[in-house]
């Protein structure tokens, strides 16, 4: 990691609480939550430029592919932890005893659960194809596929599983594309339904945030909005089908 980089990492380390403390002490909660998710996502995009050479770096997988399951979780980790930040700067502002006792709902948590299973089970679900010898016949047709579409991508593969020999061949189309030899020139129905439902979901949680701070209470910010049931199910549901289609062997 260069000084440079480095430098710059810090800075926006350093200025999340500066920002965070204008923006309650100014009385616009909204403002600093703002503030403080956009130093974060440039923190991140800093480090994966530094580390991978990619401004997106942090969702580029072992396979220079990249990631849905990472694009899920960071973004549900930038949108959080900025709003408990956020609320902990406005809650010792206002003076609250506990400033940190920020009650986060149970469904939430589910939620979290549901999208760090998703990008622990991923790689443990495609394992055993890495071991598995590919068709030639599938992985020609593919990479002369991607050709054709002027996709950089597909150079290499690991077993079954197709990848890249670097970094900055990963390409956001990866995230609705298929992982194997023989589907990584097709879309990938199951990919896109669960970035569906996670911009879905994420959105509308962003939006019960943003009412929380802009009514926020003069006894503090205790609790974080609550999830409804159906949402969770649907999210799980999306998951699940997610990984059962990772699992599915395709000759």
């Amino acid at each position: 990691m260069s000084k440079s980089f480095t430098g710059a990492a810090m800075l926006s380390l350093i200025a999340i609480p500066v920002v965070g403390w204008w923006g309650v002490t100014a009385h616009s909660e909204r403002a600093a939550w703002l503030g403080i998710a956009l130093l974060m996502t440039l923190f991140v995009a800093i480090s994966g430029k530094s580390i991978i050479g990619r401004w997106p770096g942090i969702l580029v997988n072992e396979r220079n592919v990249m990631s849905l399951a990472r694009f899920q979780m960071t973004v549900w980790t930038l949108v959080l932890v900025s709003a408990y930040l956020t609320a902990a700067f406005y809650n010792i502002y206002i003076g609250v005893d506990e400033p940190l006792a920020i009650g986060v709902p149970q469904e939430l948590w589910l939620a979290l659960g549901i999208s760090t299973t998703s990008l622990v089970g991923s790689p443990l679900v495609l394992a055993q194809k890495k071991s598995q010898a590919p068709d030639p016949a599938a992985l020609a047709a593919t990479r002369a596929q991607l050709v054709l579409l002027a996709q950089p991508g597909g150079d290499t593969n690991q077993g079954r599983l197709l990848g890249n020999s670097q970094p900055d061949m990963a390409v956001w189309s990866d995230m609705v594309t298929g992982d194997e030899t023989s589907n990584g020139a097709h879309v990938d129905l199951a990919k896109v339904q669960m970035l569906f439902f996670t911009i879905a979901i994420v959105a509308a949680y962003a939006f019960a945030l943003w009412r929380t701070f802009k009514f926020a209470q003069p006894d503090g910010i205790t609790d974080f909005p609550a999830l409804d049931d159906s949402t969770i199910a649907l999210l799980g549901i999306s998951h699940a089908g997610y990984l059962m289609n990772k699992a599915v062997p395709r000759p």
